[in-house]
């Protein structure tokens, strides 16, 4: 009985070490090598009023995200406003 214990030990442990090594050589995601958007980015008001037309929260959280995405790209909020449809402020 010990004998079995022993090798389910071992079989445990030998899945541990497997387990660490496979994590090691895993592929990286895209998401996880892009830097994070920058939470500190102010969103001028009327794009975050054409976010806030969406019904859903979800659909709301998205149109912001690609909204930072998009300012992340132009570094221009007359050019991401011109993106998203909404128009010119000078």
């Amino acid at each position: 009985m010990l004998v079995h214990l022993l090798w389910a030990a071992v079989a445990v442990y030998a899945l541990h070490r497997l387990s660490a090594v496979l994590e090691r050589f895993a592929p990286v995601r895209p998401e996880a090598l892009a830097p994070a958007a920058d939470p500190l980015v102010e969103i001028p008001e009327d794009l975050v009023a054409v976010a806030m037309q969406e019904r859903e929260s979800w659909a709301q959280e998205e149109t912001l995200r690609a909204i930072r995405e998009r300012f992340e790209d132009l570094r221009d909020w007359n050019k991401v406003r011109a993106a998203v449809g909404v128009g010119r402020i000078d």
